[in-house]
Order: structure tokens, then C-alpha cells, then sequence
């Protein structure tokens, strides 16, 4: 399983202009230089580059959930 800091990242030049064409899968807000994201499974397929406040960490599985998937996913479980 990936670790817990494995998963962050800056927004650097290069992820800038790759990943704001479709914006924050999870919000859908533009992302900015600097900010700290974190690769999250949500109803998209794969893992995304998402910001952190939009992530959920599972301690169980170690790795990162879009917030409302995240809640989906624990209610169908209970």
C-alpha cells in the first residue's frame, strides 16, 4: 500500500498546466502553484490528483478517498 506522505504533492509548473484543463476532479475548482494535492480514488477510474481538503485518509487501506465517495462508501458498508 502507498504511504500516507507518498501520496501529497505541490503543484508544480508542470502539473499546473496538465491537470487544469479539467480542473479538480473532486470540486472542480482550478488548481494553483503551490498547493498541496493528494492521489484519491473517487467515482472516477484510478487514482487523481485531488486537493487535500476535498480528501478523506482511510488508515485501514492507506490511501486517500474523495470526501462524499468516502461516506458512500462507509454507508453501504455498514
Amino acid at each position: 500500500m502507498e504511504s500516507h506522505s507518498r501520496s501529497k504533492a505541490l503543484i508544480d509548473l508542470e502539473k499546473l498546466n496538465t491537470l487544469n484543463p479539467e480542473g479538480c476532479p473532486a470540486c472542480g475548482r482550478k488548481f494553483e502553484l503551490g498547493e498541496l494535492v493528494v492521489l484519491a480514488c473517487g467515482n472516477w477510474e484510478g487514482e487523481c490528483y485531488i486537493h487535500e481538503d476535498e480528501a478523506t485518509f482511510d488508515r485501514k487501506t492507506s490511501a486517500y478517498y474523495e470526501q462524499r465517495y468516502y461516506e458512500t462508501m462507509k454507508e453501504r458498508s455498514s
